[in-house]
């Protein structure tokens, strides 16, 4: 399957509409329903960097452009394209989708062309919705993977309280991480600063699990 995303998304005047929407509408909507609380956008660098998020809820990718006040382009896996409803809306925000198990050279060149746009990625590191509350799940290798290849640092972003049905919701940003040593190196960093972060549990490192993706 070729990758599916609109060009168009990444221009001045869509990417003034994309960060209208997430300061004003989820703003207003995350503010209240929420009472989101985010610190830490000082950590910030300049230019475009991958944010690397733990995932507890399907709010999470608009409460994450929100708090790093940021255009972000999200990756969503393809499975997610057959609703045609959610296909369109994810696209015109700029999200990207890929092949999880064995990604298309052509997501590598989209992902090129909307940082090239000064937009940023950002990426779920767990690759899925926490299954455990409190403790993070394994590490996928896609952030770092992306970060390395596109010599971008990593900000790690810690979410709590978002899978909780109008619970309190807190976002804390922390420092860059710089894409040096292997992918499995890189991505126990982002590990330990999200555990830091959100003072979630870490799981156990397996010596077993892949660091690299696969492009046909």
């Amino acid at each position: 399957m070729p990758v599916e995303y609109d060009p168009k998304a990444f221009t001045p005047f869509r990417t003034a509409i994309y960060m209208a929407t997430a300061r004003y509408f989820f703003g207003t909507l995350f503010f209240f329903q929420n009472r989101l609380e985010f610190s830490g956008r000082e950590n910030i660098p300049p230019g475009s960097c991958v944010f690397v998020s733990n995932h507890l809820s399907n709010w999470d990718p608009p409460m994450v452009s929100l708090a790093v006040d940021r255009p972000v382009s999200y990756l969503a896996k393809k499975e997610l394209y057959s609703d045609k409803f959610f296909r369109n809306m994810v696209m015109a925000y700029g999200a990207i989708s890929i092949d999880r198990e064995k990604p298309e050279k052509s997501t590598f060149k989209a992902v090129k062309e909307m940082l090239a746009k000064g937009w940023c990625l950002g990426m779920f590191i767990e690759g899925t919705r926490s299954k455990t509350p409190g403790i993070l799940g394994q590490p996928q290798m896609g952030p770092a993977y992306f970060a390395k290849s596109n010599k971008l640092p990593l900000v790690p972003v810690g979410i709590t309280g978002s899978h909780i049905k109008y619970g309190k919701v807190v976002m804390k940003i922390g420092k860059p991480i710089q894409p040096e040593g292997s992918l499995e190196e890189i991505s126990w960093k982002v590990m330990d600063a999200l555990s830091e972060l959100t003072g979630f549990q870490l799981p156990p490192q397996d010596p077993q699990r892949a660091v690299s993706l696969p492009v046909r």
